[in-house]
């Protein structure tokens, strides 16, 4: 072999391992994503987020009532993973504020387009034991596909850095920042720990339940007695590993009753899990 074929050789290995060293560093990188400012205030940031490497193919723009996607916001509970024994509920949102934002997130998704999610970045101050102010973080992204609206909640109640040149992470999909997991409640179907699915059609969102406004217009807490599932079923059916994503709206909706019934009691653990099995094999796009 000549010295010139070596080093045209040399040369082609070179770039064969440069380019795979390209496609690996952009398989590991995770989504790529451009960012909009739709809203931007001292307490809230609400940015339209763009996917640029794949179109994920949101129904967006969406038309939801401003009222129904308060009432949405207020039935997102979490339990901290601390409180697990404890069987404590948490709202992910706090009830002062699900109206104002109900209205922001009512327009950001009219304003987005197939590509784009709706991230919310909302600070709150809290006055402990009547001398120090402190302020905490409620993040999350909401998309709608498939006809179910889908929450992806990062934070709740979290401590916002005192440094203010501190650089606070927005949600990422499967990515955890605290330690809990959203519940399930009527109309809403748990898909991962911390994503839920939204059935925002549904007719018990045109009124809050989860909440109720006195006297002065003041917004407060409902009790919410409804539970979740048992976090680890015993002998879990291969059925329970399915993409919820992967259901038709019809098939979901059909889902959610069937949790409900189950919680309620209606339906035993042997027909529920036979009716799941059906549901799943049937309503699969």
């Amino acid at each position: 072999m000549t010295t010139h074929t070596r080093t045209r050789t040399r040369t082609t290995a070179g770039v064969l391992l440069a380019l795979a060293a390209a496609v690996l560093l952009a398989a590991c990188s995770g989504p790529r994503y451009a960012r909009e400012t739709f809203h931007e205030s001292r307490e809230t940031e609400v940015v339209l987020r763009t996917r640029t490497d794949v179109n994920p193919g949101y129904e967006h723009p969406a038309t939801i009532s401003a009222i129904r996607m308060a009432h949405i916001l207020a039935s997102l509970d979490v339990r901290f993973d601390e409180n697990e024994k404890k069987n404590a509920r948490t709202p992910a949102i706090p009830v002062e504020s699900v109206y104002p934002l109900g209205e922001l997130v009512s327009r950001a998704l009219a304003a987005a387009d197939e590509r784009q999610d709706v991230v919310v970045m909302a600070k709150f101050r809290e006055r402990r034991l009547k001398l120090f102010t402190s302020e905490t973080l409620t993040a999350f992204s909401v998309s709608l596909k498939n006809d179910q609206l889908y929450f992806q909640i990062s934070r709740v109640g979290w401590p916002v850095p005192k440094n203010p040149n501190e650089r606070i992470q927005e949600p990422k999909p499967g990515k955890e920042y605290q330690a809990f997991k959203v519940l399930p409640s009527s109309g809403v179907l748990p898909v991962g720990r911390q994503l839920v699915a939204v059935d925002w059609r549904r007719a018990s969102f045109r009124r809050p339940e989860a909440i109720r406004v006195g006297a002065g217009g003041r917004v407060k807490r409902r009790t919410i007695l409804m539970e979740e599932p048992e976090a680890e079923a015993p002998s879990a059916a291969p059925e329970d590993t399915v993409d919820l994503s992967d259901l038709t709206p019809a098939a979901l909706r059909t889902l959610a009753d069937l949790e409900e019934e189950r919680r309620a009691g209606s339906v035993g653990e042997a027909e529920y899990r036979a009716k799941k099995r059906k549901i799943l094999a049937e309503g699969t796009r």
